[in-house]
């Protein structure tokens, strides 16, 4: 990973309270955003590839704790069937 390491990257995730990150994996940009609804007391994840096309989200997790979230992201296969820990190598780091 470029731009952070990959502990850096996953740290901010679950102690910064998920930060935005934008970063780039394979000449596309995505970013990634939390928030917490305190509608529905639940912090939510989600990946958007930034284009010009209107894309929808390619990941979104929706869970009681951020920890499960992010838990949710390094299981998900979205770079191109890869997940975060097996792409890593692949993806620089833009802003966050």
């Amino acid at each position: 990973m470029k731009g952070n390491s990959f502990a850096e990257f996953m740290d901010d995730l679950l102690t910064m309270g998920g930060p935005e990150k934008e970063f780039q994996f394979h000449g596309r940009t995505y970013m990634l955003e939390t928030y917490f609804d305190p509608a529905d007391a639940l912090n939510e994840m989600v990946i958007v590839e930034c284009n010009d096309k209107d894309e929808p989200c390619i990941f979104c997790s929706k869970k009681p704790t951020l920890k499960e979230c992010v838990q949710d992201f390094e299981e998900a296969a979205i770079f191109d069937g890869k997940t975060i820990s097996e792409a890593e190598r692949e993806i620089e780091v833009l802003f966050g």
